[in-house]
């Protein structure tokens, strides 16, 4: 057997001495440093083996344990892969991931009343695609109508999503459920839309929705006074629905905009381990001075439970909602807010805890010099993940849509960041790829789905990079 010094190993009852001393292995870098031929019938290998290298060494890569297997001099090397051409751009309110039994799905609204569904295995191959009709209310404006968001539910993985009718005066959200492979689950009696959450006479092309923490119930949330080519509107309201539309709590206004300049924009939710539900909802005066975020607590009849919470930050935070779990305290101390921020000229990303408490902050990352992330997160069982692309403006292309390009960086070992971009060239990117779809894989794997951009020709690509976060 071979000891960790790399020595010399030997069959039973080789004389290894007779063959003389064993030559150095081919394979120098990595777990294979310092490793000796071994003796395999009665003679060292000719070329080095698992049998001299060790019960670590790997051929070919796989394993995502914070050594250099294949001893090439890459530890855990990211791998990255083409998913599929996508129509018109998607922007962060029409894709959406979840991780599912034996991979992950991933949504696109990027063609007129179809939500393409992708499966993709564990290694993020592609497996299929399913093409699930939706309803559209307004056919000039096509997608830039409709939002979406991959939800698990106590039946399963389920599709939400809501279309707004012409000059933002009507909004529907719908539910449809899906096995896990990403195909429809029918139900008798339900329309092909799917299961009527909410029916208003109220404009929003942005909607948000949750779960509740038994699974069984959907809060979502929109915005009125907002016609869709506008960003934001005066109230925002919501209602809790079981999962076939049955209404829970009734539609109730949740928040209105302090000031008479100023707009909601940005709204996340989120269920809570208590059955009640959380609202992140950022305000703006429509320039690039710092928002407004308030925070609101609501029971599962949405009922608001003690005071709003309201806090500064920069423009266009990136602000999101994520609950770490029992294993973070109880349900007022689990939740938090990822956000960017400004810490000298770069900005970083940052965790806010105790959020109705004495707030808390903690770095997770820096970007690098000036440069802006466009990140996603996830909860794992090694706690909170997050990847982002890091960008700035590029010299290339006509239209300001295209003229973005940036690199792919992650949290690995040890929670530091690392680029893992797929070469040494920045990835051509589009104003709408503002988003990072992040989900825990086995054996220590992430898997990330980002789009890359050209303008000429003009294509759009999903991009999946799986990567070694131990």
């Amino acid at each position: 057997m071979q000891g960790n010094d790399g020595g010399t190993q030997e069959d039973a009852g080789t004389d290894a001495g007779s063959l003389g001393e064993p030559l150095p292995c081919e394979r120098t870098q990595g777990i294979c440093a310092g490793a000796l031929r071994a003796v395999v019938d009665g003679a060292y290998e000719p070329v080095c083996t698992a049998r001299s290298y060790g019960a670590s060494y790997e051929a070919t890569e796989t394993r995502c344990d914070g050594l250099d297997n294949d001893c090439d001099g890459v530890t855990d090397p990211p791998t990255w892969s083409q998913v599929a051409s996508l129509g018109l751009p998607p922007h962060a309110g029409r894709v959406s991931s979840l991780r599912v039994s034996d991979g992950i799905l991933a949504v696109v609204f990027d063609r007129p009343e179809v939500a393409r569904v992708i499966r993709l295995d564990t290694t993020l191959t592609p497996l299929g695609t399913t093409e699930v009709p939706v309803e559209v209310m307004d056919e000039f404006l096509a997608l830039d109508s409709v939002s979406a968001r991959l939800l698990r539910t106590s039946q399963g993985p389920a599709l939400y999503y809501s279309s707004a009718g012409t000059a933002g005066d009507h909004t529907r959200g719908h539910l449809l459920l899906l096995d896990e492979q990403g195909h429809r689950v029918p139900r008798q009696g339900e329309p092909e839309a799917g299961a009527l959450l909410f029916d208003q006479a109220m404009g929003d092309r942005a909607t948000a929705a949750a779960v509740s923490a038994d699974g069984n119930r959907i809060f979502a949330a929109w915005r009125n006074d907002a016609a869709p080519w506008y960003s934001g509107g005066r109230e925002l309201w919501g209602t809790v629905t079981g999962l076939e539309g049955q209404v829970v709590a009734p539609p109730r206004l949740l928040m209105r905009a302090l000031a008479e300049e100023t707009v909601l924009v940005s709204v996340e939710v989120l269920g809570l381990r208590d059955g009640g539900f959380l609202v992140l909802a950022q305000e703006s005066d429509g320039g690039l001075e710092p928002r407004q975020l308030r925070l609101q607590r609501f029971d599962s009849g949405l009922q608001p439970i003690g005071d709003e919470r309201a806090f500064f930050a920069e423009a266009d935070p990136g602000a999101r909602l994520v609950d770490l779990g029992a294993a973070a305290g109880g349900v007022l101390e689990s939740p938090v807010i990822v956000l960017h921020d400004l810490q000298g000229n770069n900005r970083v990303m940052k965790v806010l805890g105790n959020l109705f408490g004495e707030m808390t902050s903690r770095v997770l990352g820096v970007t690098t010099p000036r440069e802006f992330p466009w990140f996603g997160t996830t909860l794992t069982a090694r706690g909170l993940q997050v990847a982002w692309l890091s960008v700035g403006p590029s010299s290339q292309g006509s239209d300001i849509f295209f003229k973005w390009q940036g690199r792919f960086w992650a949290l690995g070992q040890g929670g530091v960041p690392a680029d893992l971009s797929p070469g040494p060239d920045f990835m051509p990117l589009h104003r709408y790829a503002q988003w990072v779809m992040l989900e825990e894989l086995p054996d220590n794997w992430m898997g990330a789905l980002v789009m890359t951009s050209t303008e000429s020709p003009e294509s759009h690509i999903l991009q999946a990079v799986r990567y070694c976060a131990p």
